[in-house]
């Protein structure tokens, strides 16, 4: 099995590299192929130059630009159109997911999973820097979309999960140009009857950088997002849509 990990990435100099270089280091003490596919969605920054720079000693690392439009679920569906994996994780730029949890979600796909889903809080996770009123609001809009999908996850909004090929190619079209497409991803995949394994994730606050989370912007693409999975698992149901 190969393992594909897209990173969209919009102006992370500051942290890029440690990123790309711990991700590295913990894969390349594994059997199995990789790439790890950056996704620059138009830094003003030196995120370009920096990627360059590291392609010289990384050969696993490839770099894209999203032509646009741009956010980070455009970047995110960019990368998914190019990679090269039998799997693809979905990974932070800024070093907040743990290189190790990668590792487990190719496990669980070998195993024969279609998906590995990251959970944040719960028993043996570990999170540090994470705030206290986001944490309320994660939480609340996390069990309500695991009621309205019948499921016992309830870390839907975590964007870093892994999918086999199939799983992604099912799932399309991907319509999520923010951070509302972690969530299309997710309902869409537990709603098509995806068999998935979870895994608690070490998370921790980015080092560096600003992070592009808006929560109140997200909170409205979020509640769209949602009625948007139902209604087209509804239809798809019915036989309306594919």
């Amino acid at each position: 099995m190969m393992l594909s990990v897209v990173m969209p990435a919009y102006n992370e100099a500051a942290v890029i590299a440690d990123t790309v270089r711990a991700l590295a280091a913990e894969l390349d003490l594994q059997d199995f192929p990789y790439e790890i596919l950056v996704v620059d969605d138009a830094s003003r920054d030196t995120t370009e130059a920096v990627l360059i720079e590291l392609e010289k000693s990384h050969p696993h690392l490839r770099h894209v630009s999203n032509p646009g439009p741009h956010g980070y679920g455009c970047a995110v569906r960019h990368g998914l159109a190019q990679f090269r994996g039998d799997a693809v994780v979905i990974a932070m730029a800024d070093g907040s997911d743990a290189p190790a949890d990668v590792v487990a979600y190719a496990r669980l796909i070998q195993q024969g999973y279609d998906c590995a889903f990251g959970m944040r809080f719960g028993p043996g996770t570990s999170v540090v820097g994470y705030p206290r009123f986001k944490r309320l609001l994660n939480r609340a809009g996390n069990r309500l979309i695991a009621w309205l999908v019948g499921s016992d996850y309830t870390d839907f909004t975590n964007g870093f999960k892994c999918f086999s090929r199939p799983v992604i190619e099912r799932m399309q079209p991907l319509v999520g140009a923010q951070f509302n497409l972690t969530i299309e991803m997710s309902m869409k995949a537990v709603l098509g009857g995806a068999r998935f394994a979870v895994v608690a994730n070490s998370w921790i606050e980015r080092a560096d950088g600003v992070s592009k989370f808006r929560l109140v912007q997200a909170g409205t693409l979020y509640l769209a997002t949602i009625a948007y999975c139902l209604l087209q698992h509804r239809l798809a149901r019915g036989g309306i849509v594919r």
